[in-house]
């Protein structure tokens, strides 16, 4: 009997966190509407950020005063964003705030980067591949060797044999280690693939938390100490080799600082930080769209949405515009009926688990009514410690916890 009991338990447990992921799964597949934030650029015609969103107007966009405008005007106020199709059309302005309006000075201006938090909260490769920077053909290739950050040695290993490089091991150990590199490396970052224009290594953070420039010349080491650390206290980096090479990547701070570093004029790095609110790395997402005179930075998350229209020269702020997320009918019904929703995966994080996506005070007070219902209505049919343990999980699951319960095999009642 005692084992009966256990099993009951078990199955109940286990039907309940099921139910708790797909009944809200389909409800949502059945009351879904759009919500999302809407497209945003800053337009250098009207020097204002512009809400692109086709599915409020279809005819028109507007800016965030409220000016509307036809859909015909939408290429020639964001001459910046649609380059291309004025260029196609021939209507390409020849200069805009004193700037030619060359193609092919417009592509290589063209930033385009999407944040997520599961960008950081996945599993990150413990081995990285170090290019060659200036190679002799032109093009890059794999150098046929990885290499790993030891607690006191960066280490080559060949990819075939999976033997260690020790003479290339040394090599890299010993520069960094002059250049006051601290072993072990906390993290370090890189853009492993041959299919970009340039190589600029990788980006390692050591244990005092400096940030060191490593990447291969001519087969040999090029290390050297941002000293960005001095500005900020690093968090993340992002690798990105852009096309006008005006920058590195980008960087996170610990008090959620974002920015860039690029290179100043004698040959070192710099920091430079846009001006936008603090960023959480662990719920915000990011998208930055660039061009020759301005960005556009969008930091959004569940809760709302902030966009800002940034100087490319300086990433200082011209405008900011904020927006609350809309409550549309699926998180009014969730907020009613469902007071916890499960599920194995998160918008997050890339790690499969059991996450709480949800959670709601007024349906966990309704949860609370039901689970009173259940016990009274339960009460000569189930033995009083099984009716109290139904009942709490109603009252932690509402109505979820109800179809675990009926879902149980006829004999629950014995």
């Amino acid at each position: 009997m005692r084992f009966k009991n256990i099993i009951y338990v078990a199955i109940l447990v286990l039907t309940t966190v099921i139910t708790s992921w797909s009944i809200p799964v389909l409800v949502k597949k059945i009351v879904y509407e759009s919500n999302g934030y809407p497209l945003m650029y800053y337009s250098s015609r009207l020097k204002e950020l512009c809400i692109i969103d086709f599915r409020e107007m279809k005819d028109a966009f507007r800016d965030v005063k409220g000016n509307v405008y036809p859909r015909s005007q939408y290429d020639s106020l964001l001459p910046l964003m649609n380059y291309r199709q004025l260029a196609m059309n021939g209507n390409l302005p020849d200069s805009l705030e004193g700037y030619a309006m060359d193609v092919k000075v417009l592509r290589s201006k063209q930033v385009v980067y999407r944040f997520r938090p599961s960008d950081v909260y996945s599993p990150q490769p413990k081995m990285g591949v170090l290019l060659e920077a200036m190679p002799k053909r032109g093009s890059l290739s794999l150098p046929g060797d990885y290499f790993r950050m030891n607690d006191n040695e960066m280490v080559f290993v060949n990819a075939e044999t999976n033997s260690v490089n020790d003479a290339k091991s040394k090599m890299f150990t010993d520069e960094l280690l002059k250049k006051g590199f601290e072993f072990p490396a906390k993290a370090f970052w890189g853009n492993p693939t041959v299919r970009k224009a340039y190589e600029e290594g990788y980006f390692c953070l050591d244990s005092n938390g400096e940030l060191f420039h490593v990447k291969m010349v001519n087969g040999r080491p090029f290390v050297k100490n941002t000293g960005v650390s001095k500005q900020v206290d690093v968090k993340w980096f992002v690798m990105r080799e852009v096309s006008d090479k005006r920058f590195y990547g980008y960087l996170f701070g610990q008090n959620g600082e974002l920015g860039i570093v690029e290179s100043n004029e004698d040959g070192g790095y710099r920091f430079v930080r846009m001006d936008v609110r603090p960023v959480d790395i662990a719920k915000d997402d990011i998208t930055i769209m660039g061009n020759l005179l301005y960005w556009t930075v969008r930091i959004y998350n569940s809760e709302s949405m902030d966009c800002y229209g940034l100087k490319t020269s300086t990433l200082e702020s011209l405008t900011t515009y904020h927006q609350e997320k809309e409550t549309g009918t699926w998180d009014k019904v969730a907020d009613i009926v469902f007071p916890v929703i499960l599920s194995p995966s998160s918008p997050d994080n890339a790690y499969i688990g059991c996450y709480v996506l949800h959670f709601s005070a007024l349906a966990w007070i309704l949860s609370v009514i039901l689970a009173l219902l259940v016990f009274v209505f339960m009460r000569k049919r189930l033995a009083l410690q099984k009716n109290l343990l139904v009942s709490a999980v109603v009252a932690l699951t509402g109505i979820t916890g109800v179809i675990a319960f009926v879902l149980l095999p006829k004999n629950r009642f014995e």
